[in-house]
């Protein structure tokens, strides 16, 4: 028998949101009631769930929002069992939304647990929605139909400008795109605002939209592979700006400055290409050529002296000589900065 039941995913926020609303508005929810998992696993979360979902209201439907369910059924098989139960055992008349949001390095992988939980829903008769955040070059796209269903009116140009500033241009893997279109909305409504009976403008969104791009790590090895010393210093800066560990960016920069190592070894010895991807990237032959590409971009004596110096950096870290952000804008200083003048 099917259920008033629903299942959201994704690692857009901002359109799960959207669709949590207008599920309760297409069940007609006069109530609704939400349970965050304070850890994981949370079996009390999920038997508060199952609690408020069997409630009936006097004037209404009566919602039950279950967020994060996965981390309420954590490692758990018995957590996972009666996460499973929530649905299948759902009573009738009641009305059940899950919301799952997942990071965005990961939304590749569903979990085997996510498999089950929608299986589970699409025998209940439930709706299963899945929500993925814009990826590169498609958040433009997204802030135009935006703009258009919520009557805004905004110039084309401007919504390239506006998509830039949020990160929209942003590639690397290792960012979170879940809040972007949280951003672009009220970014739109505090522009509209602004800009009153005409469509916004580019000067609009240069004037009122700061720039919010979100850092990453592999920004700043990126421009390494492609010695851009500008480009690595500004990846450096927003990523310490963003709060991101020092040691972690070290040990990055480490990493890849050892695999360029590697790979001006392996093709002076005239290795393989097979070989050198198998031995660098575990067999990607792609990420390989790009190390090797990269490697051909420095001398083997400027590669051994920035992993000496990185060497130097930690050690001077963890021994409290210096602070990581400036150990850290001190190796780049050295090594790439100066290097390149």
């Amino acid at each position: 028998m099917s259920a008033p039941l629903l299942l959201v995913h994704g690692d857009d926020s901002f359109g799960m949101d959207v669709a949590l609303r207008a599920f309760a508005t297409e069940v007609d929810a006069t109530e609704r009631i939400e349970i965050i998992p304070d850890r994981t696993p949370d079996e009390a979360a999920i038997d508060r769930a199952r609690l408020e979902a069997g409630t009936m209201s006097m004037f209404g439907v009566h919602l039950a929002v279950l967020r994060q369910p996965l981390k309420a059924a954590g490692r758990s098989t018995a957590a996972a069992d009666r996460l499973l139960a929530l649905v299948r055992d759902l009573p009738d008349g009641s009305a059940l939304a899950l919301l799952e949001e997942r990071p965005s390095r990961d939304i590749t992988k569903p979990p085997a647990l996510l498999k089950r939980l929608a299986e589970a829903v699409k025998e209940r008769g439930g709706r299963i929605e899945e929500h993925g955040a814009p990826r590169r070059g498609e958040l433009r796209a997204w802030i135009v139909g935006h703009a258009a269903r919520t009557a805004v009116r905004i110039e084309v140009r401007a919504a390239h400008v506006l998509a830039e500033r949020i990160g929209g241009q942003i590639w690397e893997t290792d960012i979170e795109r879940g809040e972007m279109t949280r951003i672009a909305d009220s970014e739109l409504r505090k522009l509209a605002t602004y800009a009153g009976d005409r469509p916004i403008s580019v000067e609009d969104v240069e004037a009122l939209t700061a720039d919010t791009r979100p850092a990453s790590v592999f920004a700043i090895t990126n421009a390494l592979d492609r010695r851009e010393p500008a480009a690595a210093a500004e990846a450096l800066r927003r990523a310490l700006a963003d709060g991101q560990p020092g040691l972690r960016i070290l040990a990055s920069l480490a990493g890849r400055v050892s695999d360029l190592i590697v790979a001006r070894d392996l093709v002076a010895s005239k290795t393989p290409p097979n070989e050198i991807a198998r031995r660098l990237t575990r067999g990607n032959t792609r990420m390989a050529e790009r190390i090797v590409d990269a490697a051909r971009r420095y001398r083997g004596e400027e590669l051994d002296a920035m992993l000496t110096g990185l060497f130097e950096a930690d050690l001077a870290i963890k021994t409290n000589v210096m602070d990581p952000e400036p150990a850290l804008v001190a190796w780049l200083g050295e090594h790439l900065l100066a290097a390149r003048r």
